[in-house]
């Protein structure tokens, strides 16, 4: 991987980046490269999956394992009959 260093960014730009990113919940280096991926020409870059594409893949690779464990979920987490964690 190389390094690239930018100096004397102006303010505008760099909260512009730093507001993108906090609500994509990057950090400002990965919205650097992906704004530079998306501004340079040629191949555009790999769109985040949306939130089916998510699900689908939690269902076939991560919910299809199987239980390591035969407690419930409550008996794990250590639930009382009064809901609270004891």
């Amino acid at each position: 991987m190389n390094t690239l260093v930018l100096r004397q960014v102006p303010d505008h730009l760099y909260r512009r980046l730093k507001s993108i990113a906090s609500s994509n919940r990057r950090s400002m280096n990965q919205e650097a490269i992906l704004a530079l991926a998306v501004g340079l020409p040629g191949e555009p870059p790999p769109q985040r999956p949306d939130v089916e594409a998510s699900r689908r893949w939690l269902e076939q690779q991560i919910w299809n394992l199987p239980l390591q464990d035969s407690r419930s979920a409550e008996e794990i987490l250590g639930f009382g009959d009064d809901g609270l964690c004891h």
